[in-house]
């Protein structure tokens, strides 16, 4: 009869540890491979922030720091880093992350877009009414946004539209499908080019967008380096 393996407790504890040394060390083979050694970066960043900030400003870390690659994937928030092998992951939030290390990169303010054909049409706060809301997973977006402009809130037969990512609910707005609420900063573009309209000034705060580490995760002087460009441009 042939036997099987079977992992001991002690071996399903220490296999996470293992798995991240065995990545790390392919990574530094891999990096070694073409003769000249180049660092590696790995960052998750939710999709918003990713599209509407980091990503035009790319060009800029990779002309101050040629050697490092930067090896970069999206999410919409819900991430687990390790399982990922993230070296750092950007979310939005409070900066509070079980067992995470985090460095605000800056707060995003939230107020309503839509498209301009819509905002012809909302004189006052409580005209979004007449349209479909757009939000994200969070309930009370709407309800803070109006009380803090001096509307009413929504009622419990206002329709709604709730969306996993920033990204496809601006697209929605875009196209009219209703008025969104989302970070006014993470479509500048969009709102330069007229293709979105904020209607209001009122905004409110829900947040901001951070740069995150587990903690059990060690910074490489790469990692560093990143981390540093980062901030110092956020906050230029």
């Amino acid at each position: 009869v042939s036997r099987g393996l079977v992992m001991t407790h002690e071996g399903e504890g220490l296999l996470p540890v293992l798995n991240e040394a065995f990545d790390r060390i392919a990574d530094t083979l891999e990096c070694f491979s073409h003769g000249q050694f180049r660092e590696r970066v790995k960052v998750g960043a939710v999709g918003t922030f990713a599209a509407g900030w980091l990503l035009p400003r790319l060009a800029g870390f990779y002309d101050s720091h040629p050697h490092i690659d930067l090896h970069i994937s999206t999410h919409n928030n819900h991430v687990d880093p390790a399982a990922e092998g993230h070296d750092y992951t950007i979310r939005f939030g409070n900066g509070a992350w079980h067992e995470s290390d985090a460095e605000l990169i800056f707060s995003a303010p939230h107020a309503p877009l839509c498209s301009p054909a819509i905002a012809e049409q909302l004189q006052q706060p409580d005209d979004v009414h007449r349209f479909t809301l757009l939000r994200s997973f969070r309930r009370d977006e709407w309800s803070r946004w109006l009380d803090c402009a001096g509307g009413t809130p929504p009622s419990p037969s206002q329709p709604v539209m709730v969306f996993d990512t920033s990204l496809a609910m601006a697209e929605a707005a875009q196209l009219g499908a209703g008025v969104a609420i989302a970070p006014v900063c993470m479509f500048s573009r969009l709102l330069q080019s007229g293709a979105l309209v904020q209607p209001f000034a009122a905004e409110i705060t829900l947040g901001g967008y951070w740069l995150t580490r587990l903690q059990s995760r060690t910074e490489t002087p790469a990692m560093q380096q990143f981390a540093r460009w980062l901030l110092n441009t956020a906050a230029a």
